[in-house]
Formats: C-alpha cells, sequence, structure tokens
C-alpha cells in the first residue's frame, strides 16, 4: 500500500468510522454516515424492496462506473475481491465484481451482505472463522474461504439501504480507520449515481411519452383532415356563403367557404377547412352534417 494515489472524493458528511467487531460491547451510531441524518424508522423490509423496485438495477448490464468503484475499493483495502452489491429479497445480486469473475449472484444468508446493508455504518468482520455473525455463512464454509469482510450501506436520498459496496480476503486482517472512512465514499457515490441513473430512465421515458403524445395528435389531426375534405366535397354544390365566416373579429377571411359546423348552442357558421379544423379543436363545435355524426347525431343520441 505504498504511495498509493488514492483520489479525493466530493465530501461526505463522516462521523469516527465504527468498526464492528464480534465483541458483546461493540457498539453502531445512531446516525446514518452516508446522509449524516438518523436512520428512518420506516425503513421496513417493505419500503427498502419498495425502493430497490424503483431504482431498477437488478439483473441490469455492468455499468462501468460501479466496476470501477469495485476495483478501487480493493486498491484501498488491497485485497484480492470487492463488489457492489444489491440485496434482493433472497439474494445479493452483483452491480459489479472485481476478483470474482463468473459470479453473478450468491444467497442472501445473514451474516455478510444481507447484515451489511442495514448497519448504520462500516460493517467489519476481522476473522470470519469466529465471528460468530459469519461461522456458518456458505462463504465461509465454502470453496471461496471468505475470512476478512467490510462492507459500507448504500444508502439512498431518502434513507432507504439498497446494497453495500464491499471487500474481501481469504486471510484474516483489520480494517483502518481510513480504509472504511473511504468505503463508506463509495458507497455515497454509488448512491449518487443511482439516482442520477433514475433522473435519467425517468427523463428518456417522458420523452417517450411526449413523441408518442405528438404521433398520436398528427394521427388524429390526419383523421381529422380527412373527414374534413370528405364533409367540403360532399357541400361542393350546396348553397353557402362564398368566403369563410371565421375569420375572427374585425377580420374577413379570404379562403373559400367548404363546410359548415355548428355548436350545442345552435349556433352556426361557414368556413374554410382551416378554420374549422382550429374551431374542432379549441371548441365544443360539431360538423354540421348528420352522415359524419355532427350537430344532429349529437342531438339525437339516445
Amino acid at each position: 500500500m505504498e504511495n498509493l494515489d488514492v483520489p479525493r472524493f466530493p465530501p461526505v458528511p463522516l462521523p469516527e468510522a465504527v468498526l464492528v467487531s464480534a465483541s458483546p460491547s461493540a457498539s453502531v451510531p445512531a446516525d446514518n454516515p452516508t446522509t449524516g441524518r438518523p436512520a428512518p424508522a420506516d425503513d421496513t423490509a417493505t419500503g427498502r424492496l419498495a425502493a430497490l423496485r424503483r431504482y431498477e438495477i437488478l439483473d441490469t448490464p455492468s455499468d462501468g462506473t460501479f466496476d470501477e468503484i469495485a476495483k478501487l475499493a480493493a486498491t484501498v483495502f488491497d485485497t484480492p475481491i470487492a463488489t457492489v452489491s444489491v440485496v434482493d429479497t433472497d439474494r445479493v445480486w452483483f452491480a459489479a465484481t472485481h476478483g470474482l469473475d463468473g459470479v453473478e449472484e450468491v444467497g442472501a444468508e445473514p451474516g455478510l451482505c444481507a447484515s451489511a446493508v442495514l448497519a448504520d455504518g462500516p460493517y467489519v468482520v476481522g476473522d470470519a472463522t469466529v465471528d460468530p455473525r459469519t461461522l456458518d455463512h456458505p462463504l465461509v464454509r465454502g470453496e471461496l474461504g471468505l475470512r476478512f469482510y467490510a462492507a459500507a450501506p448504500v444508502v439512498t436520498a431518502d434513507g432507504h439501504r439498497l446494497g453495500t459496496v464491499n471487500v474481501i480476503d481469504r486471510r484474516p486482517r483489520e480494517a483502518t480507520a481510513t480504509q472504511t472512512a473511504v468505503l463508506t465514499g463509495l458507497a455515497a457515490l454509488v448512491a449518487r449515481h443511482l439516482d442520477l441513473r433514475l433522473a435519467s430512465i425517468h427523463a428518456i421515458r417522458a420523452e417517450r411519452l411526449l413523441r408518442e403524445e405528438a404521433d398520436d395528435r398528427g394521427t388524429v389531426a390526419a383523421a381529422l383532415a380527412e373527414r374534413l375534405r370528405q364533409v367540403a366535397s360532399a357541400e361542393r354544390d350546396t348553397g353557402h356563403p362564398a368566403l369563410c365566416q371565421l375569420g375572427g373579429s374585425g377580420r374577413q377571411c379570404a379562403e373559400p367557404a367548404e363546410l359548415k359546423i355548428a355548436d350545442g348552442w345552435g349556433d352556426s357558421a361557414w368556413a374554410c377547412t382551416t378554420h374549422a379544423e382550429e374551431a374542432l379543436f379549441v371548441a365544443a363545435v360539431f360538423i354540421a352534417n348528420k352522415d359524419l355524426g355532427g350537430l344532429n347525431a349529437y342531438l339525437d343520441r339516445p
């Protein structure tokens, strides 16, 4: 770890790092180290999982930002393995891994990520073979042979815990206050990136909806224009004024009158297709033609 050039992070409110050990006297702070605010009392499993679904992060393609954060965490702790994890109901899914190729998820047994995600500060296991929280964990008893584990919870702006940034080693060891502080800062960066990602998702969907609505309006306008052309053609040989009567107050439209429109009060006027279309969009008027379902059809409705 000599001459390690650790990048500077944006300021994050951090209390004194707390190393949670196997000692019965170990305590955790009441404040959330990521947000600097007390952890919410209503962060139940239901609320946490609802927040997790809202962020739409589970089972998404690899994110280069998370990969870099996992790599940096491993560098700071000098461990062979680091992950950015998301804790679901019955599994821990890895948004990024360093040194754990080919593993996408593990079970959500208590003791490691499933417990660290609920901690109010850094969660450290110095020797998993003697720590009562991890003695029976499959990653400790199994082929991986986990011995050292340190994690910081990823906490959203509204206080929900989604996962962890964690490091793993196959040998027992200790963690320094500086290392756990950096780990907490990395978890805060993950939370901020998730917020930016969610905002981008919402913006893209809003833009798509606007495009669809514009397409729908265009379709409706085209259909209306076709109806107006049909009406104008049908009314061409009937007696009517020569010019459009809908030019507006004090103005005379110079376009030829092509069809008649009327409103529910019985008022009617002859209009060019442009002014007729405008009136149909902005006022409660009808095409005064029974065959096309105009005013008479409205008055004769069941």
